[in-house]
């Protein structure tokens, strides 16, 4: 038997997308839980992960793992790009229409470089070594990086209607066929949670008919809740790459190929 398969090198070309998630979630949830148990005083006000990883136990693991996840990110990003080009190349749209699909993903791909680098600002500096770089990491984190998932979701959607309009089989498209779809309801879902939570942000610092604790609850909750949101929107890609790599639909199509498929329209 083989040992690298067509099914295994797709195996192994997703795992990065999939350790996204797989990473940052037990990540997230064990440095607020090692918080509590450091500091079991904050038991009667729930710590942020900003706040959590303000103490170098928690903050220093935590910090070099970010790196592992942007690296792993950063290893992506390419992958889909070249999915999403020859995607829109495929779907023949209209020179306004593509062209509004090619500044789409250009949003998408900047939103989240900068999204990344927010996340790696914002973890190696802490309250401890530079609040201020600390909470301009944190915005810029949030705010891209549920920027780049509307605009994918965005594009996501207007391909489904390319793919859609033109009857391409599912055989000839670069993406799983229903990931599309999914990205798109699951952005939208995503994109309201972002601005709950920065609703939230707001008005925790504000007097309110309810306890401060129930809304500190509330607020740290929702936090938690929108970046476990955030990788596995980015780890759902890891579907389409083992798809893609399993298939050979990263490959660049022949001038005879796409000669031949103009022929048979």
């Amino acid at each position: 038997m083989a040992l690298f398969t067509r099914n295994r090198i797709a195996v192994l070309c997703a795992l990065p997308a999939l350790m996204v998630p797989g990473i940052e979630l037990p990540l997230v949830l064990w440095a607020r839980h090692s918080f509590l148990a450091l500091h079991p005083d904050y038991m009667d006000d729930p710590p942020t992960i900003s706040r959590a990883i303000n103490d170098p136990l928690v903050g220093t693991p935590f910090a070099r793992l970010i790196l592992v996840i942007t690296a792993l990110i950063a290893a992506v990003v390419p992958v889909l790009a070249w999915a999403y080009l020859a995607a829109i190349a495929r779907s023949e749209a209209g020179r306004a229409r593509r062209h509004t699909m090619y500044a789409l993903l250009a949003a998408m791909l900047v939103c989240q470089v900068a999204a990344s680098f927010g996340m790696v600002l914002t973890t190696q500096y802490t309250f401890a070594t530079d609040g201020d770089l600390h909470m301009e990491g944190s915005y810029v984190f949030f705010v891209f990086q549920a920027l780049a998932i509307l605009v994918g979701a965005s594009l996501c959607r207007m391909l489904l209607h390319e793919k859609r309009r033109l009857a391409i089989p599912d055989a000839d498209w670069h993406f799983h066929p229903a990931m599309h779809r999914f990205r798109f309801f699951f952005g939208l879902v995503i994109a309201s949670l972002a601005i709950l939570y920065g609703v939230l942000f707001v008005l925790k610092d504000h007097a309110l008919p309810i306890s401060a604790y129930a809304v500190q609850v509330v607020y740290t909750q929702t936090e938690v809740v929108v970046i476990g949101c955030f990788v596995l929107f980015l780890g759902s890609y890891a579907i389409d790459i083992h798809h893609m790599v399993r298939n050979d639909k990263l490959r660049p199509r022949s001038l005879a190929s796409r000669t031949a498929e103009d022929a048979e329209r």
